[in-house]
């Protein structure tokens, strides 16, 4: 990759080519392991499509001839994955933004419902029968079948089949790869990636009736598709803090802080937006949850209205005007840490946001098992 003529430029092509590496890490260890990593990809796959959406966009600005050689095949798909990042945030939902995400949930509910329960054909049978896949690492729940639907839009009769799921896969994957491939193709990309330090034999899946499983989690107040969200949630969060955090390596410390920093703001500014519209409804323990993780400074800052600019920067790559001057290329995160948050360091910064992601995943957990306690 070239750098621009101006440090905005130089600063956004080194964040690309720290995303673009750490994905080429990540598929090469997906080639390694195949038959294991279907659930990673799971999880991995909305990331991807934001590095690869995103990295795209910014070329096209600093050097349009790469942007050309590197047009990709399922667009629309991967565009789709990249703003599944930003949960209630998504401004292209076509109703209330937490509606919006909650009848896309309902609706994936709906297909696979109809899907596993109504094709039985004894229907007494089909009080036995499931419609809901649940993942968890090593006790913590890291996807379901509805939360790979919403990721993906894989449909409901490819979690039957393997192989054609391996297909639904391999459609998108094939594009995602060729574009890391390409562009990753002359940095120094090799090392492990954090499915490198996974014990696949700790990924369980269990098989559950949706119906009652969303009537048992969080609060009962809630419809089954912004359970089913919140669930979503719980997911990215105990991803990040307990497969993602597993790569320690210093050439993985960026992309991972981004994955982090980007995913905690969408999860609270969600949960802000979930707070305000069922706070008549809630129960006392849902609000003490929600408080807990709203109201924790932590929170509070990475939301503050002066971060913007800090996360546009990690997700679109060119840091704004207005901070260049206090920018260096030899400084950690260029600077911007310092730049956007005059009280916080890189190195404060770097170990709140991974207090949070652990605390945010922790109190999310407690609240889904409360729950599931009454």
């Amino acid at each position: 990759m070239s750098t621009g003529a101006n440090l905005r430029d130089e600063i956004a092509t080194g964040f690309i080519s720290s995303d673009i590496t750490f994905s080429r890490r990540f598929l090469e260890s997906v080639m390694a392991h195949p038959s294991d990593t279907i659930i990673p990809i799971f999880c991995m796959n909305n990331y991807l499509s934001l590095y690869i959406h995103e990295s795209h966009k910014a070329l096209k600005g600093i050097n349009p001839a790469i942007a050309a050689s590197l047009e990709y095949e399922h667009g629309p798909i991967i565009e789709r994955a990249r703003h599944t990042v930003k949960l209630f945030d998504d401004t292209n939902q076509t109703r209330g933004r937490v509606g919006g995400v909650s009848d896309q949930f309902k609706a994936i509910i709906d297909a696979h419902r109809s899907f596993f329960l109504n094709s039985i054909w004894f229907p007494p049978a089909r009080l036995l029968g499931t419609d809901l896949g649940l993942w968890r690492y090593r006790g913590r729940a890291i996807s379901t079948t509805h939360v790979a639907s919403f990721y993906l839009g894989i449909p409901p009769e490819a979690f039957k089949d393997m192989n054609l799921l391996r297909q639904q896969l391999m459609a998108v994957g094939a594009a995602q790869g060729e574009y890391i491939t390409k562009l990753s193709g002359a940095t120094s990309w090799a090392g492990p990636s954090f499915t490198d330090a996974m014990n696949f034999g700790d990924v369980k899946n269990t098989d559950v009736r949706a119906e009652r499983y969303y009537k048992a989690v969080f609060d009962p107040a809630l419809q089954e598709g912004t359970t089913a969200a919140l669930t979503a949630f719980e997911c990215s969060l105990n991803f990040l803090d307990v497969l993602l955090s597993a790569d320690v390596g210093s050439d993985s410390a960026d992309a991972i802080f981004k994955l982090k920093f980007i995913t905690l703001y969408h999860v609270i500014s969600s949960l802000t937006k979930l707070q305000a519209e069922y706070a008549a409804t809630l129960s006392p323990a849902s609000q003490d949850f929600l408080d807990a993780i709203l109201k924790h400074q932590t929170s509070v800052d990475i939301v503050r209205d002066s971060s913007k600019g800090f996360r546009n920067t990690l997700i679109h790559y060119r840091p704004y005007d207005s901070v260049v001057a206090q920018l260096s290329l030899t400084l950690p995160l260029y600077g911007l840490v310092e730049a956007h948050y005059p009280d916080y360091n890189h190195g404060q910064m770097s170990q709140a946001v991974n207090e949070h992601t652990a605390r945010l995943a922790g109190l999310l957990d407690e609240w889904s098992q409360a729950g599931a306690r009454k």
